[in-house]
């Protein structure tokens, strides 16, 4: 009997460390470091939209990038993943398949896109919860149509 008792009471124990270490979702609690990669990824994952302050090649239609909203995930380790541009179809196309994106720079400041075109770089420079967005668009075949030069506009975090 002192033997059960003392196994219930060890089971008990072990079951309460158990439970002290998770959160109430049963998800470890274990302090999770980040490289700045992982880091600077995380920061950027969610949707950004609400544009404001466009610099445009001249002649371009200054509600051109109003609806612009760039939408940004990240793999389960942290790491960049998908991207989505929508509201700016004319630059980056109206295709229902997400990007891709990575890092491009040491400093997290560029990001290579891939899978959306005409755009094939783009630089993004964060502040806070905001992103100063800088693109150049050459033009579907790379040749002088209407709209082709450099765009810059800031998005705002508008959802996680």
């Amino acid at each position: 009997m002192k033997t059960i008792n003392s196994l219930v009471i060890a089971l008990l124990l072990m079951t309460a460390a158990i439970v002290s270490s998770c959160d109430e979702s049963g998800d470890p609690q274990a302090d999770i470091e980040l490289s700045e990669s992982q880091t600077a990824s995380v920061s950027m994952r969610g949707k950004w939209g609400q544009a404001s302050d466009p610099v445009l090649p001249f002649g371009t239609t200054e509600t051109v990038l109003d609806d612009f909203v760039m939408a940004f995930t990240i793999t389960d380790d942290y790491n960049p993943m998908g991207f989505t541009a929508s509201g700016a179809d004319y630059f980056f196309g109206a295709t229902e398949e997400a990007g891709l994106w990575n890092w491009e720079d040491q400093e997290f400041k560029n990001i290579k896109l891939t899978n959306i075109s005409p755009i094939s770089n783009i630089q993004v420079l964060k502040e806070a919860s905001e992103i100063r967005v800088s693109f150049i668009y050459e033009g579907e075949d790379g040749g002088r149509a209407f709209g082709v030069g450099e765009y810059s506009v800031t998005l705002k975090k508008i959802a996680p």
